[in-house]
């Protein structure tokens, strides 16, 4: 490869060559007629992302994920989070479901298929929220959680057997929504929310001789109909800051910590987006100071959108990601597609949809969508790594349904294509050269195919696939106005795919001045003889007038030159020249036309 590299340089350098190379195709789809440039556009793909980032193509994901399903009879599984509770190699999930009144945990076999459902309380009426948590220090993990009917706010600490738990009451509150335990130090600090008056409650953890006691602070401010929490570092100043979705006020709200027990100076980020249900905090666009952004779902706009945190949380940039999704009600940050572009993808859940989607920035402020699957009642859902496949599983759970399922989104398709724009070299030219670079892991393929024609709207059919850059005399006409090529992929690992970088076509004019497309198709010449040869070298010549042929060597030198006097075939002798490569160059009527001789 590196000798034909070479010789194509030295042949390249001596006639007229010229090439168009294709290294992002972000346009998309583009006109079905021929452009005299690629740019980034091309014509169809099936099964290809194009849009992930520039400089790349690779096979897409998978439609119709395989699903697996945990629980088929959980009774409105109202919240789920995944944890690894038995301190192995998995996760595992921890479910409050709110008609079965129970706190469960879902032990994870170790494979994704088998589970085992342990019960912490079958007694804590309409449970809505449960939240892993080492409360005691003792490096076991215990549980905290909510009870919407019983007023309740409870800590449940594991003795290590994983199936006996005691339950601690913190404090009765009025119809609790979500909780958020944090550790500052070795205290927890567990947010509390009253989701109808919308108070936020702070309570501080001290252990003394092994005993739990909890110090009680209130979070300024009322949020009536406050539905969703967060907490994290908003504007990267080393303390923990609120964010909370106020269901009846339509309010996004950024609480600035400035003592963490009890002082916080309010932020309203949005003030009017309809029935928040959910938020999270991530950095979603990966910037460099990974300052947290804000995903947030709105269930009566069926709509999700993320807040850009740009000034370390004193301004924010909302952005739409959908407002296609019925009834959203529950969203995740999580990288699933486990790419190299910074950006985190968005998961989200349609209670009315009853489905479960997946985004993925695709440039220009637009996402890529993705079905993940379909659960009637979707309301809840996390991301965790949960069977043997590498890449993010997505667990979704019922809150107004029934069941918890998972599924796997990293799975790519086996196979897909994309075929290019039609390329218009204006005149008729002899196709020279392909290559292309590309990165292809164990077991899968990346094949191109060409064709070419003097009738762009009939491109006729498609070569031979092609597993390396290579020549392109013989394979498609000596000489068409019009070239296309084909990407075809194959992997059978569901997690891996070919990535094509960029793709360059060259080509050689044979057309100087002004010259008719029905001057050139009466004119050709052609090795008709086995090549490499031996002794003796058949070539045949296509010919409306007195022909000159000469032969070169590598360095440009004429070591033959005859004359032919029309068309036919013609033989010269070979055995006296010195192996290696040689160029047969013909001027007929200023059209200049060059083979590749090679001599054994």
């Amino acid at each position: 490869m590196i000798l034909l590299t070479c010789l194509l340089l030295c042949f390249f350098s001596y006639s007229t060559a010229q090439d168009e190379t294709q290294s992002t195709w972000l346009g998309g789809p583009g006109e079905e007629v021929p452009v005299e440039s690629w740019s980034d556009t091309f014509e169809s793909c099936e099964n290809i992302n194009w849009f992930n980032s520039e400089g790349t193509i690779h096979l897409d994901y998978a439609h119709n994920l395989p699903e697996h399903v945990i629980d088929a009879s959980a009774g409105a599984p109202y919240s789920v989070v995944s944890v690894n509770m038995d301190s192995d190699t998995d996760m595992d999930l921890l479910v409050a479901s709110w008609s079965d009144d129970l706190i469960v945990w879902y032990r994870n076999e170790g494979n994704g298929v088998d589970w085992t459902l342990i019960e912490i309380t079958a007694q804590f009426d309409g449970a809505n929220c449960a939240r892993p948590c080492d409360v005691n220090n003792d490096g076991y993990m215990d549980v905290v959680a909510t009870a919407f009917y019983d007023d309740s706010l409870f800590w449940f600490e594991s003795d290590s057997s994983e199936y006996l738990w005691i339950p601690h009451p913190i404090d009765r509150i009025e119809n609790p929504g979500e909780i958020e335990p944090v550790m500052v130090g070795e205290s927890v600090h567990l947010l509390a929310c009253e989701s109808a008056t919308g108070i936020i409650h702070n309570y501080v953890s001290t252990i003394e001789d092994g005993s739990v006691t909890w110090e009680h602070f209130q979070i300024p401010g009322e949020f009536p109909g406050i539905s969703s929490i967060d907490v994290t570092d908003i504007d990267v100043d080393g303390d923990l800051d609120i964010v909370l979705a106020e269901y009846n006020g339509g309010r996004i709200i950024c609480l600035e910590c400035l003592n963490w027990f009890d002082e916080f100076e309010e932020h309203v980020i949005d003030s009017s987006i309809p029935h928040p249900m959910c938020i999270r905090l991530g950095n979603i666009d990966g910037d460099a100071l990974e300052l947290p952004d804000i995903a947030v779902c709105s269930y009566d706009n069926d709509a999700v959108y993320w807040y850009e945190n740009t000034e370390f949380g004193s301004c924010w940039y909302k952005h739409l990601v959908t407002d296609d999704l019925w009834g959203a009600s529950g969203v995740c940050i999580c990288d699933i597609s486990s790419d190299e572009d910074d950006w985190l993808n968005i998961a989200a859940a349609g209670q009315n949809d009853s489905e479960i989607r997946w985004y993925e920035y695709s440039g220009e402020n637009e996402w890529s969508e993705y079905l993940i699957g379909e659960l009637d009642g979707a309301s809840a859902l996390c991301g965790a790594e949960i069977d043997d496949v590498p890449g993010l599983e997505i667990v979704g759970a019922a809150g107004v349904g029934e069941a918890i399922k998972y599924w796997s989104p990293g799975f790519l398709t086996d196979e897909g294509e994309l075929v290019s724009t039609i390329l218009d070299a204006q005149l008729e030219q002899q196709w020279s050269n392909i290559s292309w670079v590309a990165d292809c892991p164990v077991d899968s393929t990346l094949s191109i195919q060409v064709r070419s024609s003097d009738d762009w709207e009939d491109m006729g059919i498609w070569s031979e696939e092609l597993y390396e850059p290579q020549e392109l005399y013989g394979i498609l006409a000596d000489t068409t106005r019009y070239f296309q090529y084909k990407v075809i992929m194959n992997s059978p690992d569901s997690v891996q795919t070919p990535v094509l970088h960029e793709i360059t076509v060259s080509w050689n004019d044979v057309a100087i001045g002004e010259t008719s497309s029905e001057e050139v198709t009466v004119q050709s010449l052609s090795i008709t003889s086995p090549n490499p040869s031996h002794n003796s070298m058949e070539f045949s010549v296509a010919a409306i007038q007195q022909t000159s042929i000469r032969l070169l060597d590598i360095s440009g030198r004429v070591v033959e030159e005859f004359t032919v006097p029309d068309s036919g075939t013609y033989t010269f002798k070979t055995e006296i020249l010195v192996p290696g490569i040689y160029f047969l160059r013909t001027d007929m009527n200023d059209i200049q036309t060059h083979r590749i001789v090679i001599i054994d």
